[in-house]
């Protein structure tokens, strides 16, 4: 099955927006824990935190930038 064009703008869209929110839930996750105290060492924690949230948001500004090919 073939998508047309215009749906295929709004499904990069879609996906942009769920991108940046995994994102929000990752960081909001790294600071929890880390005001938690959990058992993970704090450089790990922050380490692991900026890379995930940072590829979270390279894919979501890639899919909006696909999303705004006309």
């Amino acid at each position: 099955m073939k998508l047309k064009k215009e749906d295929k703008l709004e499904l990069y869209k879609e996906e942009s927006k769920f991108f940046v929110d995994v994102a929000k839930l990752v960081f909001a996750g790294v600071i929890l824990a880390g005001i938690l105290k959990e058992d993970v060492g704090l450089l790990w924690l922050l380490c692991g935190g900026v890379i995930s949230v940072a590829i979270f948001l390279a894919s979501a500004y890639y899919a909006f930038k696909l999303s705004k090919n006309k």
